[in-house]
């Protein structure tokens, strides 16, 4: 079944299933990367320098570190974005975000992330 898990402030698909009565939780690759780029961006914000070499679950184990040790949630930075949108576009743009429980500018992020991962192969 599909449901979207928040991790450290990040919505994220994934599937569960529940083979032999345990559960799995399956993330597809591109939002795993997806992730990873969040994270890279937001630790920053917390005092951490992630490397370009840690792995998923290093940059993990790095935000449940920083979200055990401040007793709350990681959260990205909020921005102004410094252009305009037509009237038809942005509210597109926010009853889109809406729907997925994030800003706007988090969902331009996450577009143009993956726009980048599309043309170039590889991590935003």
């Amino acid at each position: 079944m599909r449901y979207t898990l928040n991790l450290f402030g990040y919505s994220v698909d994934c599937q569960l299933a529940f083979p032999d009565g345990k559960m799995h939780i399956d993330i597809a690759e591109e939002d795993q990367v997806s992730l990873r780029a969040y994270l890279r961006r937001v630790l920053v914000k917390y005092g951490r320098e992630p490397h370009a070499t840690d792995t998923l679950e290093q940059l993990v184990q790095h935000a449940l570190e920083v979200e055990n040790n401040m007793s709350g949630h990681l959260s990205e930075p909020k921005l102004k974005l410094p252009y305009e949108f037509q009237p038809d576009i942005k509210e597109k743009l926010i009853e889109a975000a809406e729907l997925q429980d994030m800003s706007a500018t988090q969902l331009l992020i996450r577009l143009i992330e993956k726009k980048y991962q599309s043309v170039f192969g590889e991590e935003a």
